[in-house]
């Protein structure tokens, strides 16, 4: 009889790690049984600078985690992310034999081994490679070629990758806790497994997930992935601009408090009134114009979405059907996605606003979006049957660390 299975996704984030526990059953539902969060310490703008801090924090999340879902974790499924990694496309082309015109198997494997094979600097490391739809002859795409007749066979690979050395940071402190991890996961890939349906994706789809020091994005067409990146600049950066542009001394805390109570990214920029922060006893009260916050909110989102927009290929916004989908910890600021719309000229979708005085949800909580889709990616890891084997994945990072000496 079929048993369940238990897989772990794990996120190191600028404002928090966490860490969930998903339970698959046989008829591949999959249930979150636990999850373990930290404080995040150590890590900035989505990258690791002080290991030991990032280590504590792993360790505080697992602790939660394995008591919460009540099973020992050993292994896990990482999301990295930074401004380093970006993702590029890579065609791979294959001629069959004269004397053959049936594709097989084998020339499916050639075609796919060019388009993922791309070529990138020795301080470079594949992260994640995505194969698009075949065309044979130049015709029509397809998922399946397999039987087709034909003498040339194409396939596009989007590829993800980034700094090595940045990313043996991530697994060294993982393995070190001691976790071993599956597979590392570009951040906004995972996300979208969780936000973005298959219709979605096939429609268009522009996926933004704007946390504390990063924010992530992938872009979908015809189901496939046309763009992703991540921009380093997230909530954290408007928290900075609200104490420095300020008239007055202001905390972290009270940047953060205000920005999410008071602000508004299209919210008027005249209003001379004052947006206050009493701090815990009454010891300081911070206040600011809400006019001049939200100039600043505006100004950072504008910026930020900005550049996402030009990463895209102009002729993606002509696609009927295109939409923007908001998530990460600051996708809730009020008027954001009236905001997007004005920069992408679609339609955008923003996670609601989280119930107040309710038990909270993770799986309504925009926040918690790319640790959730760990588990949906690790469902599809062990479905893609055309992906390596556990041994080679292990096999891959362990000549990932002898590259990396």
């Amino acid at each position: 009889m079929a048993q369940s299975k238990i897989h772990v996704g794990l996120e190191i984030g600028t404002s928090k790690t966490c860490m969930v526990v998903g339970e698959i059953r046989p008829d591949a539902t999959a249930t979150i049984i636990g999850i373990g969060e930290a404080p995040s310490a150590g890590v900035r703008k989505g990258e690791i600078h002080d290991p030991a801090m990032v280590r504590q924090c792993i360790c505080d999340a697992w602790q939660l985690a394995q008591d919460h879902a009540n099973v020992d974790i050993l292994n896990v499924f990482l999301s990295v992310t930074g401004g380093h990694v970006v993702g590029a496309d890579n065609a791979g082309s294959f001629r069959l034999p004269e004397n053959e015109e049936v594709i097989d198997e084998r020339h499916i494997s050639h075609a796919r081994e060019k388009a993922e094979n791309m070529d990138i600097g020795s301080d470079q490391f594949i992260l994640n490679q995505e194969l698009s739809g075949y065309s044979i002859d130049g015709g029509t795409p397809t998922l399946h070629p397999l039987g087709l007749t034909g003498r040339t066979l194409d396939v596009n690979c989007h590829v993800m990758h980034g700094v090595k050395t940045r990313f043996q940071n991530s697994l060294l402190c993982a393995r070190q806790v001691p976790l071993e991890v599956e597979d590392l996961v570009f951040a906004p890939l995972a996300t979208a497994q969780f936000v973005l349906t298959r219709q979605q994706k096939v429609t268009g789809a522009l996926l933004i997930d704007i946390g504390a020091g990063t924010t992530d994005f992938i872009c979908y067409a015809d189901g496939d992935i046309v763009a992703s990146g991540c921009v380093p600049v997230g909530g954290n950066n408007i928290n900075q601009d609200i104490i420095s542009l300020s008239p007055e001394r202001m905390s972290k805390q009270a940047a953060e408090v205000l920005k999410c109570t008071e602000g508004n990214a299209m919210g008027d920029q005249k209003d001379g009134s004052y947006a206050q922060y009493t701090e815990r006893l009454g010891m300081h009260d911070a206040r600011i114009p809400r006019g001049v916050l939200n100039r600043i909110i505006f100004e950072r989102l504008a910026d930020t979405l900005v550049i996402v927009r030009n990463r895209i290929p102009a002729e993606i916004w002509k696609r009927h059907g295109m939409s923007v989908y908001l998530s990460g910890g600051t996708s809730m600021m009020r008027g954001l996605d009236t905001l997007a719309e004005r920069v992408f000229g679609v339609r955008v979708y923003q996670p609601a606003s989280l119930p107040a005085g309710e038990k909270h949800s993770y799986l309504l909580d925009p926040r918690y979006c790319t640790a959730i889709g760990l588990i949906r990616y690790a469902q599809r890891f062990d479905d893609d049957v055309t992906r390596k084997s556990q041994a080679g994945v292990f096999g891959r990072m362990m000549n990932f660390f002898k590259r990396g000496r």
